[in-house]
């Protein structure tokens, strides 16, 4: 036996779905807005003076809503790690934080990517760093070998 439907018997529970789907649709695109997007520029290894051991260089921008973290770095030669000068003394660092709306900068005094054991690096030959995030995506760029006295990309 069918019963026959009211008029609107069916607007209150399409009107709950629709509100559902609607509230679904705007936290999924503000959760995007509060994700870390970030971009690594200005990549580079310094000719080494000595063999066992190179330096990278790097900055990493965030321009999304969500601090993340630099957790490793590995490069296409030798062993990488993170590190930190602090006066005349290298500390590991096993994160360094990448801020919203802000930058994270490994430059010549500060912190540095250590790769030891690397092998020759010439200038005009590269590196590839793959860098490895707590939230984000890992990014690998490709950092070109620059001669000790030449001036870094982007300066």
């Amino acid at each position: 036996m069918r019963l026959p439907l009211k008029a609107g018997a069916l607007a209150a529970p399409v009107a709950v779905l629709a509100a559902g789907a609607a509230l679904l649709v705007w936290s999924g695109g503000d959760a995007e807005a509060r994700a870390a997007k970030l971009a690594v520029s200005n990549a580079y290894v310094r000719e080494p003076a000595n063999p066992a051991e190179a330096a990278a260089y790097f900055t990493i921008a965030n321009t999304g809503g969500a601090d993340d973290s630099l957790t490793a770095v590995t490069a296409s030669t030798g062993q990488a790690s993170l590190h930190t000068t602090n006066g005349a003394k290298m500390v590991a660092l096993t994160t360094a934080p990448v801020p919203a709306h802000g930058s994270l900068d490994f430059s010549p005094g500060g912190n540095h990517v250590m790769i030891d054991d690397p092998g020759p690096l010439k200038p005009g030959t590269s590196v590839r760093l793959t860098f490895t995030f707590a939230a984000s995506t890992p990014i690998t760029v490709s950092a070109p070998v620059i001669g000790i006295a030449d001036p870094a990309p982007g300066s």
